[in-house]
């Protein structure tokens, strides 16, 4: 990050902290992916998932349907993941 800002760069390095367990510290570089106007379905999952394990589930049900709605194949694993993850915050209401 500190060489290069892109929404590329930004959204790799969200999900490389989110998946070391760091997702409090990867949520503004996740909003960074997204805050462009850029669309991509996988920026908008990843975001999603951050936003619900750092516990906005309002934001996290806005940026997954948002992933699935963009594009509802965008990865086989992801989409079925951002499924999952909406039914659990659903299940949560």
């Amino acid at each position: 990050w500190t060489r290069r800002h892109s929404v590329h760069v930004a959204d790799a390095l969200a999900w490389a902290l989110h998946r070391a367990a760091r997702s409090a510290e990867a949520l503004p570089y996740a909003r960074r992916a997204t805050a462009t106007g850029y669309r991509d379905a996988t920026f908008l999952y990843h975001r999603g998932v951050i936003e619900k394990a750092a516990g906005h589930d309002r934001a996290a049900r806005t940026s997954l349907t948002a992933a699935l709605e963009l594009n509802p194949g965008f990865s086989p694993l992801g989409a079925r993941a951002a499924r999952a993850a909406l039914k659990d915050l659903e299940a949560a209401r």
